[in-house]
């Protein structure tokens, strides 16, 4: 009883927090951002030492420090910083991942490798002189979250939950990294699709982030190890 009144006040003080981010004109919405994040982060601590999911709270962790960095401060020179962070999130998942999943931990290595040379090069051809850290950190963590959706996959009824989490993360991602692409790295059709979507006036971004920092924070009281 107690798990579940605890998986419910995350689930809603989370959905407080999404319906101010999306549908309120709050001044400095960047703090409640963050506030989401930081609930995330919590309620994952409290449930690690529980379910001894310690990686996923370490995630959650560096999910916080990625965001201090891309959501608190938000300025430019330091988004290199938070995608860092976000990688080693990814990382921290694999890793998690591949503890968990001993039968198919060989496919997943492949499948892993495979995916980080593909991205890396076509990141390389795409972005040629405009590369940089930023962008260099960007690529690996893509890859790997990439990776984590189809591990995720391998082991779909222990792990659908992640798997959920990740898809929205990736979909959060897509948005936010053409967004953040425009004009420095890739210049959109005037009247074109693309530019009338990174342009739209709607959170596209924390429509997806949110349910995936919920998810992830959920994911500990949901599944054993």
């Amino acid at each position: 009883m107690k798990k579940l009144f605890l998986l419910l006040s995350l689930i809603l003080i989370e959905l407080v927090l999404y319906i101010l981010i999306l549908f309120s004109n709050l001044s400095h919405i960047n703090v409640i951002c963050y506030i989401a994040v930081i609930v995330a982060f919590l309620y994952s601590l409290l449930f690690s030492f529980k379910t001894k999911k310690y990686l996923i709270a370490l995630a959650m962790l560096f999910v916080l420090i990625a965001d201090l960095f891309l959501v608190l401060l938000g300025s430019p020179n330091l988004r290199p910083f938070g995608m860092l962070s976000f990688m080693i999130v990814q990382f921290l998942f694999a890793i998690y991942l591949f503890r968990c999943d001993s039968k198919n931990n060989k496919l997943s290595l492949v499948i892993r490798l495979a995916i980080n040379v593909l991205i890396i090069v076509i990141g390389l051809i795409v972005l040629k002189s405009s590369i940089d850290f930023l962008s260099i950190f960007s690529i690996i963590y893509l890859a790997n979250l990439l990776a984590n959706i189809i591990s995720c996959g391998l082991s779909i009824k222990r792990h659908y939950i992640l798997l959920i989490a990740f898809i929205c993360l990736l979909l959060c991602d897509i948005y936010t990294g053409l967004v953040i692409a425009s004009g420095d790295y890739l210049v959109y059709k005037e009247g074109g699709l693309l530019n009338y979507i990174v342009n739209i006036n709607f959170n596209i971004t924390w429509l997806f982030y949110v349910p995936f920092l919920t998810l992830a924070s959920a994911f500990c009281f949901l599944s054993e190890e």
